[in-house]
């Protein structure tokens, strides 16, 4: 199952132009000015100089990293190859960001890894590389921040994880880095820590003795205090994203407590972003199965390890999966990732009103603008590449299993996001991921092949 989720996470992505996501009414006031439209989306800035899904982040003192991750080969459009690139832009004054320059390159290409900042240094932790990200990492690098927020040389760790971890997530609390879950050929739900000397290299890593409540993998993690939450994740047994979320913080050793769970997301997700902000945390976007979700939710943390309810906020510009987000002051950005046909260059930008919700303030004009570029494209949708008639429909929770004909009476079967289609409608739908001697749980049926499609459209008959 870990293989599908990788065979999910590593579909090319096209650039899309000015997505922007639809408005909800007004919420606030702004303080000042003439912008009195609150939208409910994003706008977009400069892009990255390289397409990433992945990728590590790091942002902080005005000036945002995006580091490794998962690429395109130089001068192929359809091969995907992990990157020691890294790449930063810093924040203008509007929340724009300046032209994407190249930074220190990792001695170790990487994706599906993290990062995370102590004091003046930047570790990276882990990750894959190799053929679908099968050669498991548990190499640290560490690279100086600069006065002016730029990177010094990535440098080898002497010390290494216990376990490789694929799709690892990290935290800093005092003195000491953490790793929660990923994938080490099974998934894990155990956390290793090292001690931060005070030259920033690391000791030892050792593995703790209280596990989370369940394995986590390609997850999310926020740290508020000296605690940790754990977010959401990929589920082995179902093949989809779970909704449960935990909650722990650390004793007087550093050593953390045991787990405890806390408000579940309303969607089970995994390879979603996560961020922070004046007492909310965000779940955004990534993967249900095989639907990308474009929805954000948030949950206000209301009490040492209690969330509220989560509920949903304004949704990203399109479904994403495997993108960053980060906090700078009052504005969060979103960059990289995927939706299904390459690997995104794209960066988007917002703000918070009072009640948390993710916008912007416009002008009128803005906000006309900002309506007729949804209109337009919806208006210009690209057709998808191929149509069929469908013979059979079983509809189970995350999936439609679809038994179509082309054109040319090719017959096979689909596995689509659930919706409500009937026997013999004409569809179209795009290329997809092939699947081998796949077993669906849902139908307790095995295919001998079955191809995994990120959306279904109802064609005109011919």
């Amino acid at each position: 199952m870990a293989q599908r989720c990788a065979l999910l996470l590593f579909l090319a992505i096209a650039l899309l132009p000015d997505a922007l996501a639809a408005e909800a009414p007004k919420t606030a006031v702004p303080a000042a000015g003439k912008k009195n439209d609150w939208i409910a989306g994003w706008k977009e800035t400069s892009s990255m100089q390289t397409g990433r899904t992945g990728a590590a982040i790091h942002a902080g003192d005005g000036i945002i990293h995006m580091i490794g991750g998962l690429s395109l080969v130089a001068g192929s459009a359809k091969t995907p190859s992990f990157t020691n690139t890294t790449e930063y832009a810093r924040v203008r004054p509007d929340g724009a960001l300046s032209p994407w320059r190249f930074g220190p390159r990792l001695n170790v290409e990487r994706g599906y890894f993290s990062a995370i900042a102590h004091k003046n240094h930047l570790y990276v932790v882990g990750g894959g590389r190799g053929h679908n990200g099968k050669e498991l990492l548990a190499s640290v690098e560490r690279a100086e921040i600069k006065a002016d927020g730029t990177l010094g040389e990535w440098v080898l760790e002497k010390t290494t994880l216990n376990i490789p971890r694929r799709c690892v997530k990290l935290a800093v609390i005092g003195d000491y880095i953490y790793a929660f879950g990923g994938f080490g050929g099974i998934l894990l739900d155990t956390v290793e820590q090292a001690e931060i000397n005070p030259d920033g290299s690391l000791g030892e890593w050792f593995v703790a003795t209280d596990p989370m409540l369940i394995a986590r993998y390609v997850h999310g993690v926020e740290t508020v205090g000296d605690g940790v939450y754990n977010i959401g994740g990929h589920s082995k047994e179902e093949g989809s994203g779970i909704a449960a979320v935990e909650w722990s913080k650390i004793d007087e050793d550093a050593l953390f407590r045991p787990w405890s769970a806390s408000s579940p997301l309303q969607t089970g997700r995994y390879a979603l972003a996560t961020a922070m902000h004046n007492g909310f945390i965000y779940a955004i976007g990534g993967l249900t199965g095989a639907t990308r979700l474009s929805s954000i939710e948030r949950a206000r943390i209301s009490g040492e390890g209690e969330l509220s309810d989560w509920e949903y906020t304004s949704p990203t510009p399109f479904g994403l999966a495997g993108a960053e987000a980060a906090v700078l002051d009052d504005r969060i950005y979103l960059l990289g990732g995927s939706d299904g046909s390459g690997y995104l260059r794209n960066v988007f930008y917002a703000t918070f009103n009072e009640r948390g919700d993710i916008g912007y303030w416009a002008t009128p004009a803005e906000a006309q603008k900002h309506r007729a570029a949804i209109a337009s494209r919806e208006m210009n949708k690209a057709p998808l590449p191929h149509e069929a008639v469908i013979l059979q429909h079983f509809k189970r929770k995350l999936y439609s299993y679809l038994q179509v004909r082309e054109d040319n009476n090719n017959v096979l079967w689909l596995a689509a996001p659930a919706q409500d289609l009937r026997q013999g409608e004409r569809i179209s739908f795009p290329n997809g991921t092939l699947m081998k001697n796949f077993h669906s749980k849902g139908l307790n049926r095995r295919f001998a092949y079955i191809l995994f499609v990120t959306e279904v459209r109802r064609a005109v008959n011919k």
